[in-house]
């Protein structure tokens, strides 16, 4: 299994943790940390792939590209979604670099019975 996924920087106050959260999509708020969730689903190699700078700057490109054809995205968008997204794009790639929000790929593989690798 490999997927991506934002979450909360480890070691953060209270406070950075609560504008984390609220900086973050909904499953940023998860209690435990992706590789022991992994394992207690079954899963015995876990790898990790820090993604974060690549995020930042896919991230900042995107709103840069979305500010300069805000006009017929608003249109294509309906009223007030536009705007939205991009205030929610805004708090959100602040939160990545106050380094309160990371974005890692995750690799995990299962073992057979017979030692052998699934994936």
């Amino acid at each position: 299994m490999a997927f991506t996924t934002i979450f909360i920087t480890p070691g953060l106050s209270p406070a950075e943790r609560r504008r984390a959260r609220r900086s973050g999509p909904r499953a940023v708020a998860t209690r435990s940390d992706y590789p022991r969730l992994l394992r207690s689903a079954g899963f015995a190699e876990v790898e990790e792939l820090p993604l974060t700078r690549e995020f930042e700057e896919t991230a900042t490109a995107w709103r840069v590209e979305s500010d300069a054809n805000a006009d017929a995205l608003a249109a294509a968008q309906g009223p007030g979604a536009f705007e939205q997204r991009q205030h929610d794009a805004r708090v959100q790639l602040s939160a990545v670099r106050a380094g309160l929000l990371q974005r890692s790929l995750y690799v995990a593989r299962r073992r057979s019975g017979r030692g052998e690798h699934l994936s």
